[in-house]
């Protein structure tokens, strides 16, 4: 059995659900429970007309890689700052075009610590 929600939330939709619902076949029953339901079969291709579906290669899924936070940056620049790398840290920041740390993109936050371990 397959359960839908609908949940419309103009009137429009309201409408269209309701038009759907007064076409939709009320003839259709469920499988009564004392007959077994037929045999489940994969669908088959259709005639030769139709034309092939274009074969992908399998993707094997990318580990998304960890997300780095705006304390992890902010840890290793502090750590840097007080080993007397100030200057050093505030030219790394300015390479991504920001004044301060807080300004950098959070996209940018992995180059940025990878630059900052060269450091």
């Amino acid at each position: 059995m397959i359960t839908i929600t609908i949940v419309p939330q103009t009137q429009a939709q309201i409408t269209a659900v309701s038009k759907l619902l007064q076409d939709y076949p009320a003839s259709i029953e469920a499988p009564s429970q004392d007959q077994p339901s037929p045999p489940k079969t994969a669908p088959r291709a259709s005639s030769a007309k139709a034309s092939p579906a274009p074969v992908q290669a399998a993707e094997k899924p990318q580990p998304e890689p960890a997300l780095i936070t705006l304390e992890e940056v902010r840890a290793k620049l502090s750590a840097l700052s007080q080993a007397g790398k100030k200057d050093d840290v505030a030219a790394l920041i300015a390479t991504f075009g920001a004044a301060k740390l807080t300004e950098v993109k959070p996209e940018d936050y992995a180059a940025l610590l990878a630059k900052a371990e060269k450091l």
